[in-house]
């Protein structure tokens, strides 16, 4: 009985570190992505779509970095 309940957490360890794991790349995606918009912002010199997707990267790295701290909590 206790082997089942060894495995079991073994097993939700496993796919929490991995969960770690893809939230940590996804937060990698979502720096070079910004990245990439701040240097496109440069090279257009349009202020009106680029600050739109700059705004909209930046939500989106917030949003990724709450998430990899969810899951440093969790873990």
């Amino acid at each position: 009985m206790l082997d089942i309940f060894s495995n079991f957490f073994q097993d939700f360890f496993f796919i929490k570190v991995v969960f770690l794991i893809l939230n940590g790349l996804y937060l990698a995606f979502l720096l070079v992505v910004y990245k990439q918009s701040h240097a496109m912002q440069n090279v257009i010199n349009d202020d009106g779509a680029s600050s739109v997707v700059n705004n909209l990267a930046l939500l989106n790295i917030i949003i990724g970095i709450l998430l990899f701290v969810t899951a440093l909590v969790i873990l």
